[in-house]
């Protein structure tokens, strides 16, 4: 009830800010400092709720859980004053409707004065040519049909971004992640104030991209290349995702590709000179906030010429590097790296532009981009510039709001993982269906230990084989061991648990490793969500399921909320979080130290060392017994000790750390008594 009620505090919290933020807006351009500050709450609120979501007992409550809040948040900010760029839907989609080209002119020429109305008036850059391809032309034309005001606009944009919702709960669920992890989308300030208030058509775009992701993955590769054309029609952006996306039916899937793309142009055939010149101008001879353009062009002084050269080649390279890497990450991954190099290098980079990479970051979620979904609100300084300057642009400090906290979390990203996250070390290829196995570390456990083995017992998916090791119990855990309802292999080694977890992973046989301490208990679909992750990524060696405490009281929330938050973006689990592994890399790597504590800790950075840490927020059940409400806060404290001087001795080598382990043992069961 305690996690149930902090949840809806947080979310009470985001329908107040999405509620005062379209009060706020009561034009697209109000140069208000509480759009910057909304903004940030939104986006902060619902970042938390995601950690806060209860456990509840079906998938029917789970995913109400998700769509009602979603829903809600996007209906109190329908009143949100949208954006200029619906005033250009609004006025090219009428054009083709009265069978003009859009391509031929530019909105502001003579031959088109007699359709000027109110939203020609509140056009911007009517002297540019428009660069929307064509397909997204038909469908501004469409949508204007229904009804010529901007709300319809916002409706089917809306829809547009909860089937994007829709495909991103189906990506999780046969990932085999935690359904709360939509909530980077579905809750996200980004998204929220891109489409429901703004009004922006890349929905359109993205609902079709992250369809034609979720078609790849369930094999159905026409219906994929046949989403990612209409997303290619929609916006230019995904032009050099194509290619990942028809690899596997590469004649077939090009040529559905070519019909559906170039389908919609035959009605602008005889202008897309114009079009190409729109790209051309939107593209290359202009800028607004990019973060390495700018950097090349003010920081560095370069020529614009030179500038766009650089970041082609930089983008590009980037493409290339994935297409090498096709066969050995997930399609997801190709797509996260492609479109973050897109808004990194771009010379425009509108807030909106993280709408585009924040289905896949729910996939895997990423302390840069979720970082930069809150600091993002930054973007709305541009209206107190030009109010009080005359000056559309961010000033240097609001850019630094903007970017720097995302730069600084990529710098963390690279230093955490030894640079890893670029080039993930690949486990091996398996020809069968990768099996696993359960490793129990014991020393008297006999109090919790018949629940552990009661959930093993319950799985889903058959466990290839339990192997408890013993550190010399004198309790009744070796009898409890021997009367259970499946074989155990019962090992015995020195006192330690990463001492323990080791001997285990070398005399296991399965693919895959778990190690379940004796006071936790698995969820009935653990091991099958384990193997639903690992099956969409060869890049994954380890990760963690996550966990929840029997006893739910205010002193312990925090201590769940900080471990999920620790896991997911720092990719460092503790024990009690129940960790896996792939045993060969485990024993390539020696993931597993042999040291008597902080091996959970340790392990967690020897595998993101490795590149491929995956947190699944699939929470099992672990014993309150060592937090003792009354003495929780002088618990919490020795752990956080521990994990600093731990890190702080990690940086000298992994020797050090292992001496300061044996010493850290010592004093923890003297403090512990």
């Amino acid at each position: 009830m305690i996690r149930f009620l902090a949840w809806l505090s947080v979310l009470s919290v985001a329908a107040v800010a999405a509620f005062s933020y379209s009060q706020v807006t009561l034009s697209f351009d109000t140069p208000s400092i509480w759009r910057v500050i909304l903004f940030s709450i939104l986006g902060f609120a619902g970042l938390l709720s995601v950690f806060l979501m209860p456990q509840f007992k079906s998938d029917q409550s789970v995913l109400l859980a998700i769509w009602i809040p979603a829903i809600l948040l996007r209906l109190f900010l329908l009143s949100t004053a949208v954006s200029d760029d619906v005033s250009r839907y609004l006025f090219e989609g009428k054009l083709v409707r009265a069978g003009i080209n859009p391509y031929a002119q530019t909105a502001n020429a003579e031959s088109v004065t007699k359709y000027r109305d109110v939203h020609w008036e509140m056009m911007n850059h009517k002297d540019k040519q428009t660069a929307y391809p064509p397909l997204a032309q038909l469908a501004f034309a469409a949508i204007g049909a229904v009804s010529y005001q901007p709300l319809t606009y916002k409706l089917i944009f809306v829809l547009a971004d909860l089937l994007t919702l829709g495909a991103i709960l189906k990506l999780l669920k046969m990932r085999g992640l935690s359904l709360a992890f939509s909530g980077f989308y579905a809750l996200n300030s980004v998204v929220l104030i891109a489409f429901a208030a703004e009004t922006h058509f890349d929905s359109l775009m993205i609902a079709a991209l992250i369809w034609a992701l979720c078609a790849y993955e369930s094999g159905r590769f026409y219906l994929a290349a046949t989403w990612i054309s209409f997303a290619t029609g929609i916006k230019w952006i995904t032009l050099p995702l194509i290619p990942f996306f028809t690899v596997k039916r590469p004649a077939s899937g090009t040529l559905i590709v070519l019909i559906l793309f170039l389908l919609p142009a035959v009605s602008f055939f005889d202008s897309i000179q114009g079009l190409l010149h729109g790209l051309f101008v939107f593209g290359g001879t202009g800028n607004f906030n990019g973060l390495a353009y700018d950097g090349l062009l003010h920081g560095a002084n370069l020529p614009r010429s030179l500038c766009n050269g650089i970041v082609l080649v930089i983008f590009a390279a980037v493409v290339l590097w994935r297409w090498l890497w096709r066969k050995h990450a997930s399609l997801d991954s190709h797509l996260r790296w492609i479109l973050g190099t897109f808004i990194v290098v771009s010379p425009t980079v509108h807030f909106w532009y993280l709408t585009w990479i924040l289905p896949l970051v729910c996939l895997r979620p990423s302390l840069p981009w979720l970082t930069f979904s809150i600091t993002a609100g930054s973007y709305f300084f541009v209206w107190i510039n030009a109010s009080e300057n005359g000056v559309w642009e961010l000033q240097r400090w609001q850019q630094c709001m903007f970017w720097g906290p995302f730069a600084l979390a990529c710098i963390y990203e690279v230093w955490s993982t030894n640079g890893r996250v670029l080039w993930p070390v690949l486990r091996s290829v398996q020809s069968t269906t990768p099996n696993v196995a359960v490793i129990i570390p014991t020393l008297n456990a006999a109090a919790n230990l018949a629940d552990a083995l009661e959930s093993i017992s319950y799985q889903t998916v058959d466990v290839a084989e339990v192997i408890a090791v013993d550190a010399g119990s004198t309790d009744a855990t070796l009898q409890q061991l021997a009367k259970s309802s499946f074989p155990i292999k019962v090992l015995s080694s020195n006192r330690g648990r990463g001492i323990q977890i080791a001997t285990g992973i070398e005399a296991a046989k399965a693919d895959w490793m778990i190690v379940l301490h004796a006071d936790a208990i698995l969820t009935p679909n653990a091991i099958e969500c384990v193997l639903r992750a690992i099956s969409s990524d060869r890049t994954i060696i380890g990760g963690a399921l996550g966990q929840r405490f029997n006893n739910e009281t205010l002193e312990l929330l925090p201590i769940e909320l900080l471990n999920d938050l620790r896991a997911l973006f720092t990719r460092t689990a503790f024990g009690d979080q129940v960790q896996f592994f792939h045993r060969d890399t485990a024993l390539n790597y020696q993931l597993m130290p042999k040291q008597p504590l902080m091996e959970d800790v340790e392990s967690s950075w020897r595998t993101r060392e490795c590149g491929g840490f995956v947190f699944l927020n699939q929470p099992c059940t672990v014993s309150f017994d060592k937090w003792d409400p009354r003495k929780w806060l002088k618990r919490f404290c020795l752990v956080v000790s521990f994990i600093c001087k731990y890190r702080w001795t990690r940086v000298r080598g992994r020797r050090h750390a292992e001496a300061l382990s044996k010493k850290l043992y010592a004093e923890y069961y003297l403090t512990s008594k």
